[in-house]
């Protein structure tokens, strides 16, 4: 069956989910310098039988995102240390001493994810259902107009 209304919808609707997650981003204080932010991309992906939208990013957004097992290896330190100063919270001469702490507690305990994805995406949720129903039905009426045109002949 074609999708050419759906895919329209999903391509549409990538970039409106990619800059949701950015807002959200910025409005939980999650993002300190916007690199995190800035990595999240969102591609169109279709199968046999599905299409949608895929969203990553970096590293640091999908253990943000996900979270991260406890027991792990400790993450470097120096990229929580960069962390603290782009914060700016943080000052003084304890702040690698502090980021290699933090560093030893990820690794022990692990994180909670935020599920950083679906929270922004429930902004849009409800647009994003409609026209993607909508989309899907003319789809599906397109596919039985061409299914009945060929075989009246």
């Amino acid at each position: 069956m074609n999708r050419n209304n759906l895919r329209v919808v999903m391509e549409t609707y990538g970039p409106k989910i990619q800059e949701a997650i950015k807002t959200y981003m910025a409005e939980q204080d999650i993002n300190a310098t916007g690199q995190t932010a800035a990595s999240v991309y969102s591609n169109v992906f279709e199968t046999g039988d599905s299409i949608g939208i895929a969203v990553g990013g970096s590293k640091s957004f999908a253990v943000l995102h996900k979270g991260r097992r406890a027991g792990l290896r400790a993450p470097n330190y120096l990229d929580i240390n960069d962390w603290m100063k782009a914060k700016s919270s943080f000052k003084g001469t304890k702040t690698i001493n502090s980021a290699k702490n933090i560093a030893k507690a990820i690794g022990r305990r692990g994180i909670k994810g935020r599920n950083i994805s679906y929270q922004a995406s429930l902004r849009i949720m409800n647009a994003l259902l409609k026209d993607s129903s909508a989309a899907y039905i003319k789809d599906v009426e397109q596919h039985l107009k061409n299914s009945t045109s060929k075989n009246v002949n």
